[in-house]
């Protein structure tokens, strides 16, 4: 069964419409939304990665952030970072561990023009050690997910 994810469209500077749309509309329209971005770091100062699925609708197979996802219809930003970092890696996380960094503006549009995404978001950062045995990552989301040091990355 396939849950539909409602999501709270916004304007460019990340006001609320008051209008709540399926993700699948939001993408297929171009609809201004919110997401999150959650970079982890160990006290090495090494970076979190994670191999996007090969079933991903957007960059399937290359390395990626720690932790992403959208903010749904009537959630914080700071409840959806803690849910996605927890449903994709298994990290569970209290509400004080992310510390927002600034919040970005970002579009991507498929060249075949039937998914534009326009999104609004929140990047925070978690400094937390984390052994990679201890990671339970969701299958549909990852594949992989490794520590990378900023040099290597670089």
């Amino acid at each position: 069964m396939n849950i539909v994810e409602l999501l709270d469209v916004v304007d460019i500077q990340g006001n609320p419409l008051n209008l709540v749309k399926p993700r699948y509309l939001v993408h297929r329209d171009g609809d201004w939304h919110k997401t999150v971005h959650v970079w982890i770091k160990n006290y090495k100062g090494e970076l979190l990665l994670q191999k996007r699925s090969s079933e991903k609708e957007s960059f399937p197979d290359l390395w990626d952030i720690s932790s992403a996802g959208h903010v749904q219809a009537g959630q914080t930003s700071i409840s959806a970072a803690i849910q996605e970092v927890r449903e994709e890696l298994g990290i569970a996380l209290e509400k004080k561990d992310p510390n927002y960094l600034f919040t970005i503006h970002g579009s991507f549009k498929k060249p075949e023009g039937d998914f534009i995404d326009n999104e609004i978001s929140d990047v925070y950062v978690v400094t937390k050690n984390v052994f990679h045995s201890d990671l339970h990552l969701q299958k549909e989301e990852i594949s992989d997910a490794r520590w990378m040091s900023v040099d290597y990355l670089k």
